[in-house]
């Protein structure tokens, strides 16, 4: 009962609201209504500004960026690659990233290049799709790192956005009107694409691989000086890099890309040892669980106090070690320490 008088009284509540809503919509209109007429009466009419055709409303470029990664062989995702997609990041400043791959990018079995598990962790709109899943009639690929010119053109002016080269570095925003195409033409017989930025439903400016010149369509071509001339778009890295390669790099280029990575253009020098704050020559050994010390784990103790030559060592755990090889290092007097630590069943960094 309580709850159906509760439910009569928001009913009431819910009308009386509408009931002054429409009152004070009414009396509005009323107000408005001698206005007009006194207008028409005096030969006056209401002015309405004319409705702006569609067609003449400025429309931004679609804020989506394109990859195509081509080979059938997995390949590593290399730094190059890495300051690729930073670099759409910082100019574009994409809603999302589509990576479509013939063979997903592999993390190589030393764990340097991992930039590829970077991107995922950090970027939540960074997508990655199997080339499998795209319907487009053209063929994707024409090697390793070789997209269609055909394929790229069908993808983007299909959806509106910008693709980007697997190795180009954006280093401004192309203009939001019209297409904008940035190629590498030492080869005049052979076009690849480094850039393609198209509105939705816009013609392909390429006929298989040559230029349709009919189209109006700012060409342009990726940088592969030092120098950066002042209307340059993006910047091609045709050779694998690392990190150290672009310390000391004094040039255009180097000042832009320790920017997309560091978030400055400075140098960057080499550290100088400082000798007035000298680290303490201590060590650090985990062990976790207890249990007996084994024969590595005897000589990395060993190794620690005669080779590295630190004052002590400090063994943290929630237990002390056993067996003949701990006895073995406390019958000799080695410096070692216990510091008893609660077993938090990982280690934090």
């Amino acid at each position: 009962m309580r709850h159906l008088l509760s439910f009569v009284f928001t009913g009431v509540a819910v009308a009386a609201f509408v009931s002054v809503i429409l009152r004070s919509h009414h009396q509005q209109i009323a107000l408005i209504t001698p206005e007009v007429r006194l207008f028409r009466d005096r030969n006056f009419s209401l002015q309405l500004p004319p409705s702006l055709s569609t067609s003449k409303v400025p429309i931004l470029g679609q804020a989506t960026v394109f990859y195509v990664w081509c080979g059938v062989s997995r390949r590593q995702f290399e730094f190059r690659n890495y300051l690729s997609v930073r670099s759409a990041l910082r100019i574009l400043r994409p809603d999302n990233i589509w990576f479509y791959y013939e063979s997903e990018p592999i993390i190589d079995h030393a764990l340097y290049n991992t930039w590829w598990k970077e991107l995922i962790n950090d970027v939540p709109f960074f997508h990655r799709r199997s080339l499998r899943h795209i319907r487009l009639p053209q063929k994707a690929c024409n090697g390793s790192g070789r997209p269609s010119v055909d394929f790229v053109c069908s993808l983007v002016t299909s959806r509106g956005g910008t693709f980007i080269d697997e190795s180009t570095v954006v280093v401004a925003r192309p203009p939001d009107d019209g297409v904008t195409v940035a190629t590498d033409s030492r080869d005049k017989l052979d076009v690849r694409l480094q850039l393609l930025k198209a509105n939705r439903g816009v013609t392909c400016p390429f006929r298989g691989n040559q230029r349709e010149s009919t189209r109006k369509v700012r060409w342009l071509e990726c940088s592969f000086s030092s120098q950066l001339s002042s209307d340059a778009l993006c910047i091609q890295t045709s050779q694998s890099l690392y990190p150290k390669d672009i310390w000391t790099l004094d040039t255009d280029i180097g000042r832009l890309l320790r920017r997309e990575f560091y978030g400055r253009p400075d140098i960057i020098t080499s550290p100088l040892p400082d000798f007035a704050h000298l680290a303490p020559n201590i060590g650090h050994v985990i062990w976790v669980g207890g249990g007996k010390m084994d024969f590595l784990f005897f000589l990395c103790v060993l190794s620690l106090l005669h080779v590295v030559k630190v004052d002590i060592v400090y063994l943290h755990g929630d237990r002390a070690p056993t067996g003949i090889y701990w006895d073995l290092l406390i019958s000799t007097r080695q410096n070692i320490h216990i510091v008893y630590r609660e077993n938090s069943k990982e280690v934090g960094t």
